[in-house]
C-alpha cells in the first residue's frame, strides 16, 4: 500500500510540474488549470476520504441508513483498502504529462506518427478508457457485494453486478462527451486567444475526435475482454 500510495504522490508532483511548465510556456489558464484539479481531485481522493470521512453512525435498517452504509463501505473499499487505485487514475494523469512543453505527444513532429490512423495519443486515451472501464466494473461489483445484505439495496445492487458491460459503456460514453466537448471549447478559446494551432495548447479536430472516440472503444472492448476471461480462468 505504501508502494501505491508514493506512486500517486509521485505523479501528483509530475502533474504539477507539467501544469507550471505549460503556465510559463503559453500564458493561459486553460492550459494547466483544468487539468490540475482534474489530476488533483483523481489522485489524491483517497487521502481527501480519509480525511473527511467519519464513522456512520445510522440507525440499522433506516432506507438512509442503509444506503449510507452501502457508500461508505464503498468508497473505503475502492479508495483506502486497494492498491490497485492508482491504476485506475495513472493513465489520466500520464496524458496530461505527455503535453508538456519539453515533450508533448499531441502538437508538432510526435503528433505527425501515424499507424492505421492513430496517433500517439491513442496510447493514453485507450489507456485511460480501459482504467474508467476497470474501476467502474469494479465499483459495481463492490456495491453488489455491499448491498446483498441490506433490504432495501440488494436488487438494486444485484442488478449492477449482473450488467458491469453496460453501466462502464455509459459511464465511458457520458465522460468521453464530456472531455471532448471540454477540448472544443478550450481550443477555441486558446485560439481566438493566440490566433494560431502552433502557439496554443490543445489541439482539436473532427478527424482527431473521431479517433479518440476510437480509441476509447477499443480501450473498453480490451477492458471488457480482459475481465471477461479473467471471469471465465477462475
Amino acid at each position: 500500500m505504501q508502494g501505491a500510495n508514493l506512486l500517486r504522490y509521485g505523479l501528483w508532483c509530475g502533474i504539477l510540474a507539467t501544469a507550471e511548465g505549460n503556465r510559463r510556456e503559453y500564458h493561459m489558464t486553460t492550459t494547466w488549470l483544468p487539468h490540475l484539479i482534474t489530476n488533483t481531485i483523481s489522485l489524491l481522493l483517497p487521502d481527501a476520504y480519509r480525511l473527511l470521512a467519519r464513522p456512520d453512525s445510522s440507525v440499522s435498517g433506516s432506507a438512509p441508513g442503509e444506503l449510507r452504509q452501502v457508500v461508505g463501505n464503498t468508497l473505503t473499499t475502492m479508495l483506502c483498502d486497494n492498491p490497485a487505485y492508482v491504476l485506475y487514475v495513472a493513465p489520466l494523469a500520464l496524458g496530461y504529462l505527455l503535453s508538456s512543453p519539453w515533450f508533448n505527444i499531441y502538437k508538432g513532429d510526435l503528433a505527425d506518427k501515424r499507424l492505421a490512423g492513430f496517433g500517439l495519443d491513442a496510447l493514453p486515451h485507450a489507456a485511460t478508457a480501459f482504467a474508467l472501464t476497470a474501476l467502474t466494473a469494479d465499483t459495481t461489483r463492490v456495491i453488489s457485494e455491499q448491498s446483498s445484505s441490506t433490504d432495501g439495496l440488494a436488487d438494486l445492487g444485484r442488478l449492477l453486478g449482473r450488467h458491469p458491460a453496460l453501466i462502464s459503456a455509459i459511464v465511458l460514453t457520458a465522460a468521453t462527451i464530456a472531455w471532448e466537448l471540454g477540448e472544443h471549447r478550450i481550443y477555441q478559446y486558446e485560439l481566438a486567444r493566440r490566433g494560431s494551432r502552433e502557439r496554443i495548447n490543445m489541439q482539436w479536430s473532427v478527424r482527431d475526435t473521431a479517433y479518440d472516440c476510437a480509441a476509447n472503444a477499443i480501450g473498453w472492448l480490451l477492458a471488457t475482454g480482459w475481465r471477461m476471461a479473467a471471469r471465465q480462468a477462475s
